[in-house]
């Protein structure tokens, strides 16, 4: 998926001990429930599509990250979560991994460590039209 697409949904990790979370746009006000998926607190926003980078900003926006997968048990949890929640199934998820500095090596955004864990489908990465660096 190029740059200059959108995702239809982000994940957010929240390394926070609330529950829920406030979110504001247009002048008006929600809260909006995190939601406890293995050991960890997420918000999955499925209202507005955006590219890579406004996805990290609104995480940033909300004292969040975008979730970087660091375990096959997270992963799991995560897919199981997913695919059972109507809704999320045929979508795609921005995470908070990238290769921008340099090629082929993919580092989490939030603390800039090379990412242990990454299942890949099989043949991907591919970097497609030479602009796929963000995951």
């Amino acid at each position: 998926m190029g740059l200059t697409q959108c995702c239809i949904i982000i994940l957010c990790f929240a390394s926070v001990f609330s529950k829920s979370i406030n979110i504001s746009s247009c002048g008006e006000s929600e809260t909006q429930p995190l939601i406890e998926i293995g050991s960890k607190y997420y918000l999955i926003n499925s209202a507005t599509a955006m590219n890579w980078f406004n996805a990290a900003l609104y995480c940033h926006n909300y004292d969040m990250d975008l979730a970087v997968i660091e375990s096959a048990a997270e992963m799991n949890a995560l897919s199981s979560y997913l695919t059972t929640n109507e809704g999320y199934v045929s979508l795609y998820f921005w995470l908070g991994v990238t290769d921008l500095a340099e090629k082929r090596k993919f580092m989490s955004l939030k603390d800039g460590r090379p990412v242990l864990y990454a299942k890949w489908v099989k043949g991907q990465p591919n970097d497609a039209g030479q602009n796929e660096n963000c995951v």
